[in-house]
Order: structure tokens, then C-alpha cells, then sequence
């Protein structure tokens, strides 16, 4: 698995989780967000707007309140798409 951020004015750094590592919310909060994507989204631009699907991991309490204190703008999770394993659509039809 890799993680990402993407936006208009940059991309951060491909973030690789090694295999057999389990993606549970500490370690998606202490490791992915906390050392990793959030530090190299602060260096693209001190505003943005995070966004993020309802993985288990994502939607932990723990990662919610984090993102809501940490990110200058964070959308809630009532606002997220219900069950995507990701944020593409197809537009080639």
C-alpha cells in the first residue's frame, strides 16, 4: 500500500507501508499522518484542505479530533464518500 497526498499545487512524497503491516488507527494517525504526510503537506503549502474516505482507520475518533486541530481545513466525516476504496472515478466511459 502507498499513500499520498495530492493537490493543485504539489504532490508529497510516495509514503510505502511495508508489507504485512496492519493499517490500524494508531499506526495510520502516529506513523502515516503524523510523520509522514502531514509534515510533507505543511511543505507544499501551509493551507489545504484534507479530505479522506471512511476506512476504519480513517474515521477513528482519535484521527478526527487529530485532523481537526492539526489541518487548516479538515472535512468531517459525515461529508465523506460512504464506502470508496478510493476517491477515482471513471471517466472513460
Amino acid at each position: 500500500m502507498v499513500s499520498v497526498g495530492v493537490s493543485v499545487l504539489g504532490v508529497t512524497g510516495l509514503h510505502f507501508v511495508s508489507p504485512g503491516v496492519k493499517i490500524n488507527r494508531k499506526y495510520y494517525r502516529e506513523t502515516l499522518l503524523k510523520e509522514e504526510l502531514l509534515p510533507d503537506m505543511c511543505d507544499i503549502s501551509e493551507y489545504f484542505i484534507f479530505q479522506q474516505d471512511s476506512a476504519p482507520a480513517n474515521h477513528a475518533k482519535e484521527t478526527v479530533d487529530l485532523l481537526s486541530t492539526e489541518t487548516p481545513a479538515f472535512i468531517p466525516p459525515t461529508l465523506w464518500p460512504p464506502s470508496s476504496p478510493d476517491l477515482s472515478t471513471n471517466f472513460t466511459d
